[in-house]
């Protein structure tokens, strides 16, 4: 029996080994089936990780688990996973202990250190009364499970950090090309094509904020302009920061004359924002569509790019988009409030598609 248990360890020990190099989550799937495999009668396996004081569920398998998904443990609470996180070691549930699990009849709880820092509490239960030997025999898993679960969070916030602006939050621009380019290859396999609609966004007169008000300021304009356009997109969409105060943004399956609207809305929400500041921020944008404006991800962002110079130098604060023949149409700010009434009514500013760029 006792080599058969060392077998197990050694085979989760390399499991764990693999699943590092992929993700935290398939470290704690590895462990999981690890736990399973150990003794068919384990049906529940959780994991739940600091959430300030408390301690929240970010992992849970088996029937018995799957309302535990959101679950939050109050620092304060008594309990078998509390226990074993201040106690830096493994806990077995005992008699008078409250399960986690209703009906548990055995539970261990040990906690996954790195060093002192506490990364997680796995919670393994069974229906069944189980021996207590079995908590001693699945602490080394869990402890191993610890090593390799901080090493793929590393590698995970290594990766977060190179693809996003360190700033904002937003995708940075190599991270965005990459995205689009995949985007518009998988719209281009879609019967009929998917449409993509892409957004090219300036912050109006942004070196005007660094030289009056100081680049603290500048960078809460930014941040601010972040959290508007993450807020003007919905799931599956991307937003990234183009560099300096331009930004991007992709909205999958949105027609052009949508893109236009929810464009004009964004326009609305800077200009409305009062970013801290005594002067009135606005935006310029500029759209293209795949694939009736471009038929490439590089060609669509330069049509999207040429899109927002038009809309800057007519004036600022709107959007432009192409039309037929190459030319341009630009929505004034004061045809926002007609575009939803009419769209036929609103008054557009017509202009050929190569001109000289303005500054910011």
């Amino acid at each position: 029996m006792r080599i058969v248990r060392v077998r197990w360890l050694l085979d989760t020990v390399a499991g764990l080994l693999e699943a590092s190099r992929r993700s935290s989550e398939a470290v704690l799937e590895t462990l999981d089936r690890a736990c399973r495999s150990f003794d068919e009668r384990i049906d529940g396996v959780l994991f739940f990780a600091p959430s300030g004081e408390d301690l929240a569920c970010v992992y849970a398998a088996g029937k018995r688990a799957e309302h535990c998904r959101r679950l939050v443990l109050a620092a304060g609470e008594a309990h078998l996973l509390m226990r074993a996180a201040r106690a830096g070691g493994r806990v077995l549930l005992r008699t008078e202990d409250t399960p986690l699990l209703p009906a548990d009849r055995f539970a261990v709880a040990a906690p996954m250190l790195d060093g002192r820092r506490l990364l997680a509490v796995a919670y393994v239960a069974s229906y069944e009364r189980l021996p207590a030997s079995f908590g001693d025999s699945l602490a080394p898993a869990i402890e191993r499970a610890a090593v390799a679960y901080a090493v793929a969070l590393e590698r995970e916030a290594e990766r977060a950090g190179a693809m996003h602006d360190g700033l904002t939050g937003l995708l940075l621009p190599e991270a965005f090309r990459h995205r689009l380019h995949d985007e518009v290859a998988a719209a281009a396999g879609v019967r009929g094509h998917r449409v993509l609609c892409l957004w090219f966004v300036d912050t109006d007169r942004f070196k005007e904020v660094n030289d009056r008000f100081g680049h603290a300021a500048g960078d809460a304009v930014l941040k601010g302009m972040a959290t508007l356009l993450e807020s003007s997109v919905t799931t599956g969409d991307c937003v990234a920061r183009n560099g300096g105060d331009e930004f991007c943004v992709l909205l999958r399956g949105v027609s052009k004359a949508r893109g236009v609207e929810r464009a004009r809305a964004l326009c609305d929400a800077v200009r409305r924002h009062g970013f801290g500041l005594p002067v009135r921020i606005t935006a310029s944008v500029g759209i293209a569509t795949y694939p009736y404006d471009a038929s490439s991800a590089g060609a669509l962002l330069e049509k999207a790019d040429a899109a927002m110079y038009h809309s800057k130098r007519n004036g600022r604060d709107r959007v432009s988009f192409f039309v037929a023949s190459g030319a341009f149409a630009t929505l004034r700010p004061e045809a926002a409030s007609e575009l939803s009434r009419s769209p036929s009514r609103c008054r557009f500013n017509l202009g050929e598609s190569s001109a000289e760029r303005s500054s910011s």
